[in-house]
């Protein structure tokens, strides 16, 4: 619990520091995906036409009613085997408290699903490595650590957890569904502009984009 009290403290301490602007280099030759970004519509793959796999252009795809089903469908079935009392293990060394029941689980997923299948208009990222800490524009912030440890996730009146940790130049983190189901997350900055690239796959494969500019300073006439 001490550990996470300390983890938490300074990742909000981080959150406080975040200036608005582009992301910074790290130590390590990774990037750092500390600022503020504002999302681009333009480029980004709208809530009901995601795209394909990340390594093709976002064209194409299911349709928006064809794709939600066949996720639903994936979630639903990997709420199956949930009490496994992985939900009592703990993250960050902190209890997250007992284990949800089924139906709690399920609505839990549901909700995540959908936060992630609806992008958030803003993103405020506090990058101090090994703590990630992202706010959306609810105010809402979830703490990531870049050592794929179990990080507890408080989502409706269950908890999930996720891991992360870099691929090559990307920060990857993957949300446990159970059974072997997982949402995908992916970070990366686009060569040349600098922009913020957000991926998720969901269990069935779907995959979304969004594109977030870095927030710039308006120019007073």
């Amino acid at each position: 619990m001490n550990r996470l009290c300390g983890i938490t403290a300074v990742a909000l301490g981080v959150v406080l520091a975040v200036a608005p602007g582009r992301a910074q280099s790290s130590s390590g030759g990774k990037p750092n995906f500390s600022g503020v970004w504002i999302l681009n519509r333009d480029l980004s793959d709208a809530p009901s036409q995601p795209g394909i796999s990340p390594s093709a252009s976002a064209q194409g795809g299911e349709t928006g009613d064809r794709a939600g089903r066949s996720a639903r469908g994936e979630f639903d079935r990997a709420t199956g085997d949930e009490r496994r009392g992985r939900m009592g293990s703990d993250a960050y060394r902190g209890r997250v408290g007992p284990a949800a029941s089924s139906t709690d689980r399920r609505v839990t997923i549901e909700e995540l699903t959908s936060d992630l299948k609806n992008p958030s208009a803003s993103l405020t990222i506090s990058h101090a490595d090994p703590v990630l800490a992202v706010t959306d524009a609810r105010d809402r912030t979830r703490l990531f650590q870049t050592t794929a440890q179990n990080d507890p996730h408080q989502v409706g009146a269950a908890t999930v957890l996720s891991t992360t940790k870099w691929d090559g130049d990307r920060l990857v983190t993957e949300y446990d569904l159970g059974n072997g189901r997982k949402i995908r997350t992916i970070y990366s900055l686009v060569a040349g502009t600098r922009q913020l690239l957000e991926q998720v796959t969901f269990a069935n494969g779907q995959t979304m984009k969004r594109v977030y500019d870095p927030a710039r300073s308006i120019k007073r006439h």
